[in-house]
């Protein structure tokens, strides 16, 4: 029997999402469309694929038996374009990435395109979210992390350190005046991220005693680059890691304090960026290519930012 690949894609992305909508809208497409492709792929194979009355929509043995050879097809046609790269001595293949939004606007936008110029056989795939997806059930080749995570089937490799400095607008320090120790912070406005989940308070490290500080102010928010904004406006103090205000702290537009202190919060993940990916990918070229390039491009962005456009004009 021959089978279209383009349903059995689809029974992947509906196993993924749990319904057809959320399916169909990573696909583009409308729920009633896929529909139809199921119902077609069920009539092609004589059997029920998914449990149509479920929620969320699960599929059939038959269903997840279709939906593994779909993966294992894929990753086939996957490992012919990097062998095919591979006999032409270029990277080459479809790169697929995961990050938070986050790190893809102030690092990736850049990135992506001096890794492009330096690896033209390459196609990105870039998929920004905030959770931390498994690279291995949600077909992912790299996914960039704040936190390292423990995993049997994962590799993780640091990226470097993810510092984090408490900062603030220059009219917001001639207002209100630098906090000389993290108890000083109680008299200043924050603005709080709010990380469903996770602790959103401050913990402030020093040499001899570690603070504990319980931020507020007149804004929370869910999303930590939508409080920079509010940030340069002098709203507020706000921690931020180097690569997201490194021009800004260059160009004077933000400044630091406290930063005799090491800042810590569960919100704000570990102190370093990690790359995660399967380890059945371990070795690939292209995989090796973008790290090291990410990796050498924020050691460059945290040293400065004339350093960092020098390095994506190479």
């Amino acid at each position: 029997m021959s089978l279209d690949l383009n349903p059995l894609l689809i029974l992947l992305e509906v196993q993924h999402a749990g319904g057809l909508a959320p399916a169909a809208a990573r696909l583009h497409t409308t729920a009633s469309a896929l529909s139809k492709q199921v119902r077609a792929l069920e009539r092609q194979t004589g059997q029920l694929l998914v449990e149509h009355g479920s929620k969320p929509l699960r599929l059939t043995e038959a269903g997840r038996a279709y939906a593994l050879a779909a993966r294992q097809m894929r990753e086939h046609l996957r490992s012919a374009q990097d062998q095919s790269a591979a006999l032409r001595k270029q990277l080459g293949g479809t790169l697929r990435v995961a990050a938070s939004f986050m790190l893809g606007h102030a690092v990736l936008a850049e990135y992506v395109v001096a890794f492009r110029r330096r690896h033209p056989q390459v196609e990105l795939e870039l998929v920004l979210r905030d959770d931390d997806p498994d690279p291995v059930a949600e077909q992912f080749d790299l996914a960039l992390r704040h936190e390292q995570g423990r995993s049997a089937e994962l590799i993780a490799r640091s990226l470097g350190a993810n510092r984090v400095r408490l900062c603030g607008a220059p009219a917001y320090f001639e207002r209100m005046g630098f906090p000389r120790e993290p108890e000083d912070l109680a008299g200043h406005p924050c603005l709080v991220f709010h990380c469903e989940g996770l602790d959103s308070r401050w913990r402030f490290v020093g040499p001899q005693r570690t603070v504990l500080v319980v931020p507020q102010g007149p804004i929370t928010c869910n999303s930590d680059e939508l409080l920079l904004a509010p940030l340069r406006a002098g709203e507020g103090l706000l921690p931020c890691f180097d690569w997201v205000v490194a021009r800004d702290l260059r160009e004077g537009r933000l400044q630091t304090c406290l930063d005799g202190w090491r800042f810590e919060c569960e919100a704000w993940g570990e102190p370093e960026l990690w790359a995660v990916y399967p380890k059945g990918k371990r070795g690939q070229p292209k995989i090796k290519a973008f790290i090291d390039g990410l990796a050498e491009y924020l050691a460059q962005l945290n040293a400065g930012v004339e350093k960092a456009q020098a390095w994506l004009g190479r």
